[in-house]
């Protein structure tokens, strides 16, 4: 694998910000429902673009997910599961950040955090597919 430190940094701060949204979603109250959709999305944001990095392949200037997961595409099969999480978790990069852009509601959580464990898993399992460590070793 290509760029070992880098791709552990990368999955380090992915997974910090899986945890917060899952930190966030358990235990506060009220629960900040943009914070929590943002944070999933910069957590598959940071998954793709460290198995880019594990592959060699450029990282796109760009929140959206679907688009920097179909550059994986030219050394990995992409399911429609992993496209679909990614397009939907892309406008909480931006969208949530200015009042009125977007009306997240729990189930959009929900979906958030099941979309951002998709994600996650699917990256991991790559992972540790390319490297002699253990994805545990990572975080």
């Amino acid at each position: 694998m290509k760029n070992e430190a880098l791709v552990k940094e990368w999955f380090y701060y992915a997974s910090m910000d899986f945890d917060t949204a899952v930190y966030l979603h358990k235990n506060m109250i009220p629960e900040p429902l943009e914070i929590v959709c943002y944070h999933c999305q910069q957590s598959a944001e940071k998954f793709v673009k460290g198995l880019l990095v594990g592959y060699g392949l450029p990282i796109p200037k760009t929140h959206d997910v679907g688009i920097a997961v179909c550059q994986l595409e030219s050394v990995l099969n992409i399911s429609d599961e992993i496209m679909n999480a990614c397009e939907s978790l892309t406008p909480y990069a931006v969208k949530v950040r200015y009042p009125r852009e977007i009306l997240i509601e729990e189930y959009h959580v929900r979906n958030a955090i099941k979309d951002a464990t998709i994600i996650c898993d699917w990256s991991k399992k790559i992972l540790s597919g390319l490297s002699l460590f253990t994805v545990g070793s990572l975080i």
